[in-house]
């Protein structure tokens, strides 16, 4: 039996693959600005939905807070970064060098937030890259 939380990572995987794709669709006619915009749109829809239909009151610190409107705007100019990408590259090629994001949040956990890294973390990183690397060839 696999834990919840393998099962949501799965289905995030699935759903970030098919954004991905139809991204990449999309920047064939739909200019990357214009995509990003309706691609939030929609977002937006689904994300307030949940929000309303959760019944859970935004509570936090004002500096978690922050964090969450900061990831937000990551997120927004990481968009509209990959789709301008896809419009001048390869999607498979874009697709695969924008998921070694997590390389950033591990870095950043190394040396700002004193996480371990062992050794196979590092070489998992290494091969990550590497792997990149090859698809991108």
């Amino acid at each position: 039996m696999i834990s919840t939380g393998i099962a949501l990572a799965l289905g995030a995987l699935l759903l970030f693959g098919g954004w991905a794709v139809t991204a990449g669709l999309s920047t064939r006619s739909v200019s990357a600005v214009n995509a990003v915009f309706l691609s939030y749109v929609a977002s937006i829809g689904i994300a307030g939905a949940y929000v309303l239909l959760a019944r859970r009151p935004i509570t936090g610190t004002r500096t978690d807070v922050g964090f969450a409107l900061a990831s937000g705007a990551f997120l927004a100019a990481g968009s509209i970064s990959f789709y301008a990408a896809l419009t001048r590259g390869n999607m498979a090629i874009i697709s695969a060098i924008a998921a070694l994001y997590f390389v950033v949040p591990a870095f950043v956990g190394v040396v700002y937030l004193d996480v371990a890294l062992s050794a196979a973390n590092a070489a998992g990183l290494a091969l990550a890259v590497v792997a990149v690397a090859l698809i991108a060839l």
